[in-house]
């Protein structure tokens, strides 16, 4: 039995969190339903990532806009993601019909600028929901307070509720009776379809980085525990509303309990397991919504262990209550992270309408004669070299990371260093947990960044503070690639080391130049600080010896670079990113390069056009889609 068809027969639906119009049109996503896939998500991140980050919607929006000049973005992107919307509805309608309408749905968010408006929402939900026109759909609205009786309106009227963005169980709650509230209320509760999408590795991140700042051997023991602790006590409520007497009533009447939505599942600290938001929350009757990334690695090596979320409650609950023991409020940091995942989804909304209105101003320009170029004597050449490719199925090879492509025996400085070709994809699950530590630098005040690298480590990263300056309210950055003494001690004389966070930047953990600079600069820092870690970070590959100097200091953060991308090739990983990040570089822009800079380069033409490219992870004999770009 395939992984996903495994946990679809212990009660857990699998869901995919990622659209786009070329995936559903090119066979992408019915090739993941025949393998058990049986529903998909959406947000803004994701449409701004296939709206910005491609071409193909170009031509749908040209359209429109021949039709009428005069759209606004916001009609503009209702136009193609509806479309889109409805095209996914359409190939989950046969696992919608067999399930006689349990499963199988799609989610269109409502606007995120309507999260703290209840009236809105429900305008924007039954707009969307008449315009979507299919009985697979859900509308997704937040679980904020004004989100709260919106979703039992709703629900009310039979409009099927994905409810999203819970971090807690005051968020679970009022959810889960908004629901039953609403089922009440519905003149037929029967085919009424609802989901509590409640997030997961967001909050291990967020408590792990206020275990981090307390430093304590308590805290430390503390850490990966929460999120999944966080949800088993949400599933015990799930099975206490849905499962007792109280739904009885409703059961009877043929109403379906609201099943709970495990999101944000993907693992975001490398030092934990790349499956562990799947494998240890399978549940009868819950959904998991995958990460393409978090999706493919599951197929390969997850394991479902049935029931995993009903396992030892009773320590989920000591494992809560031990945060508060350390010093840590959970109850502020799920609060807080509603208030930054709306917040968030509002940012990519914006940067997506502007995305589009920029294509339009594009798109409505007078028309420039094209350039003609030609190869010349070298088209004959050219042309027999793409058609060789075509044969040998060069492109496809590539994507698989064929060794045999070069050399006949395996080397793993070819193999281990290819991660550049699913970096986009990988990354994109990062983007969040950077801002996050960014938001917290400049909150704590400080006003210098400082790197300490060499080569691949520090080259984009003086790149970037080159070309786009610092942004008004960041810290100035300075990037460290000397060891000579003079370059040194000119970095030391210009900033207050009370005021500066210091980068260690080595893919391999043990480069000497940036583990000299940072014994040097510790020993600033500690003579003018209590907890000197606090003003220190690393970047490197896991497991290296430079994790374990940062946890033996108490360093702020570490992060954990992706191990299968050359240091050379680094700059769109965390050793470019973050750095930007630290100086007000938009990094979201990130989605809208990466994914063309890397098919750019890896992408072979064949006479048709693309070639057919293997989605990452897939399996010898798996159907190909264009993708990923």
């Amino acid at each position: 039995m395939k992984p996903l068809e495994e946990l679809n027969s212990q009660g857990q639906s699998v869901w995919v969190d990622y659209i786009r119009r070329d995936f559903t049109r090119n066979g992408g996503l019915q090739s993941l339903v025949d393998d058990g896939v049986r529903g998909v998500t959406s947000n803004p991140s994701i449409f701004e990532a296939a709206i910005g980050g491609s071409a193909e919607y170009d031509e749908a929006l040209r359209s429109r806009l021949d039709l009428n000049p005069d759209c606004t973005p916001t009609e503009l992107f209702e136009a193609v993601a509806i479309i889109d919307i409805q095209e996914a509805a359409d190939v989950l309608r046969s696992v919608y019909d067999e399930a006689s309408g349990a499963d199988g749905f799609v989610s269109l968010e409502v606007s995120p600028t309507l999260a703290h408006d209840s009236e809105g929402t429900i305008r924007d939900a039954r707009r969307l929901w008449a315009a979507v026109d299919r009985p697979n759909l859900m509308i997704k609205v937040p679980a904020t307070g004004p989100g709260i009786p919106a979703i039992e309106e709703l629900i009310a009227e039979g409009i099927n509720v994905n409810a999203t963005l819970m971090f807690s169980m005051q968020d679970y709650e009022a959810v889960a009776q908004a629901y039953v509230r609403g089922l009440r209320r519905a003149e037929d509760p029967a085919g009424i379809a609802s989901v509590a999408s409640f997030f997961v590795s967001r909050v291990e991140s967020a408590v792990d980085n206020a275990l981090d700042a307390i430093g304590t051997d308590e805290a430390a023991a503390l850490r990966g525990t929460a999120a999944v602790a966080n949800s088993k006590l949400a599933y015990r409520r799930y099975q206490e509303i849905f499962e007792g007497d109280g739904f009885a009533e409703l059961a009877a009447r043929g109403a379906r309990p609201q099943r709970v939505l495990w999101a944000s599942t993907s693992t975001k600290d490398d030092a934990y397991s790349d499956v562990k938001y799947v494998e240890e929350l399978v549940g009868d009757n819950t959904v998991n919504t995958f990460p393409l990334q978090t999706l493919d690695a599951f197929s390969d090596h997850g394991k479902a262990r049935a029931d995993a979320i009903t396992e030892d409650v009773p320590a989920a609950a000591a494992a809560i209550a031990a945060l508060s023991d350390v010093g840590i409020d959970f109850d502020a940091i799920t609060a807080q992270l509603q208030v930054d995942g709306v917040a968030s989804f509002a940012k990519s909304f914006a940067t997506m309408l502007e995305t589009i209105e920029s294509k339009s101003k594009s798109l409505l320009a007078a028309s420039v004669d094209g350039q003609s170029m030609s190869l010349g004597d070298h088209g004959v050449t050219v042309e027999a070299t793409v058609q060789r490719w075509t044969e040998e199925r060069v492109a496809a090879r590539l994507w698989d990371k064929d060794h045999t492509l070069w050399v006949d025996a395996d080397q793993p400085e070819i193999t281990d260093r290819l991660g550049w070709l699913t970096l986009p994809r990988a990354m994109h699950e990062h983007l969040d947990d950077i801002r996050w530590f960014v938001d917290e630098v400049r909150a704590d005040g400080i006003t210098d960044v400082v790197l300490l690298g060499m080569g691949g480590s520090s080259l984009a990263p003086e790149v970037f503070r080159r070309t786009l300056g610092v942004a008004a309210g960041y810290p100035n950055l300075t990037v460290l690639d000397s060891t000579h003494p003079a370059a040194v001690e000119a970095i030391a004389a210009a900033i207050d080391p009370a005021k500066t966070l210091f980068i260690v930047a080595s893919k391999s953990g043990t480069t000497i130049e940036p583990l000299s600079f940072f014994e040097f600069f510790w020993a600033r820092v500690a003579a003018v600080v209590e907890d000197p870690g606090l003003h220190f970070a690393a970047i490197t590959d896991p497991d290296t010896a430079l994790v374990d100097l940062a946890t033996d200091r108490g360093f702020r953060k570490v992060f954990m670079a992706i191990s299968d991308v050359g240091g050379r090739y680094s700059a769109l990983t965390h050793f470019g990113l973050v750095p930007a990040a630290l100086i007000g570089g938009d990094i979201a822009i990130y989605r809208q390069v990466a994914g063309p800079l890397v098919c750019s380069v890896a992408i072979m033409a064949e006479p048709t056009g693309l070639g057919p490219i293997r989605r990452a992870g897939a399996r010898v004999g798996d159907p190909f889609w264009r993708g990923p770009r």
